[in-house]
């Protein structure tokens, strides 16, 4: 507020204060004035206090001169050694605290540290078009599958550099996931990934969806007269080869957004010396991704403990 708007409405109170000494009638100022005893009460102490100064009737600030729940130096520490560790965000960082440290913060409070710290990143926010919802309820009623591209290794072996590429597999009812690294993409390593993957899961697999590249089959090569390796391998084991739209990789959002937790929380904050320190290290993960990490889309479960929970839930046991 500017200062000749505060020092009008100051004066306007004082017209108050001199009618109220001419008339003696505290009912008729505020019925002139339009306004109620309890304002006028509060404004003709200052002014009387003061010794009827017009700086008494300026507006105060309403600003709180104490934050009792203001977040601490120690807890917005922990909240920004977790953040710089791990890049969570504010949900997952509020799951770890009240888990690990007892500290139950909102995951809003959360977020106003980190943006305090420069620690959250703007993201341009891009317009999608929504996919057909499908439910799946069963474990592999249907699992997703895709390649993620690895960055190039330079070690003694490979000075030129060595791009490798990870195949995934992940059960869109438990996120059960099963990843392997090759050193090509090409038909015979998807059937090799997905053979694989078939002995991984503890359940049997109805469908397996991916996208249309010519790993996984030759829809998009009508001059290809031969039936896919992949095809022909699913067909006879009795599992259905399903393709997503072309160009619409959302239908296959599961195992995308599992790519990009690998690149968060793997494959970014780490190096590795060589391609076989990362493959070490993809496996550990693997592992740490399907039983120890929590996950919000699993009301923070780990994909095992969810497994376990539904298929108790319906009664069924796979060994």
């Amino acid at each position: 507020m500017d200062k000749y708007t505060i020092v009008s409405r100051a004066k306007i109170r004082r017209s108050w204060m001199v009618e109220y000494e001419r008339l003696g009638s505290v009912s008729e100022v505020c019925r002139r004035f339009g306004i109620s005893r309890k304002t006028f009460y509060v404004w003709h102490r200052r002014w009387i206090s003061s010794g009827k100064r017009l700086d008494s009737l300026y507006e105060r600030s309403r600003r709180p001169k104490s934050h009792p729940n203001t977040t601490t130096e120690d807890v917005a520490r922990k909240i920004i050694e977790l953040r710089q560790k791990t890049s969570y965000g504010p949900r997952r960082i509020a799951f770890y605290l009240a888990r690990d440290c007892g500290l139950k913060l909102s995951p809003f409070r959360i977020y106003r540290v980190l943006r305090r710290a420069g620690l959250l990143e703007k993201r341009e926010r891009r317009r999608r078009r929504k996919p057909r919802e499908y439910r799946v309820e069963r474990p592999g009623e249907r699992v997703q599958v895709d390649v993620k591209y690895l960055d190039k290794i330079i070690d003694e072996r490979h000075p030129e550099g060595i791009r490798e590429y990870q195949y995934t597999a992940i059960d869109c009812a438990t996120r059960l996931r099963y990843i392997e690294i090759y050193e090509e993409i090409s038909a015979e390593n998807s059937v090799d990934f997905v053979k694989k993957a078939l002995r991984f899961f503890p359940f049997g697999v109805e469908v397996i969806q991916t996208d249309n590249g010519t790993e996984f089959t030759y829809e998009l090569l009508p001059h290809v007269q031969v039936e896919h390796p992949l095809d022909t391998y699913l067909r006879s084991v009795g599992i259905v080869h399903k393709l997503i739209p072309v160009g619409r990789k959302e239908y296959n959002g599961k195992v995308e957004r599992s790519h990009r937790t690998d690149e968060e929380e793997l494959y970014r904050p780490k190096r590795f010396a060589d391609v076989e320190a990362r493959r070490r290290e993809a496996r550990r993960y693997l592992h740490y991704y399907n039983c120890e990490r929590p996950h919000s889309a699993l009301n923070y479960l780990t994909p095992f403990e969810y497994l376990t929970k539904l298929t108790h839930s319906q009664g069924v046991t796979y060994v």
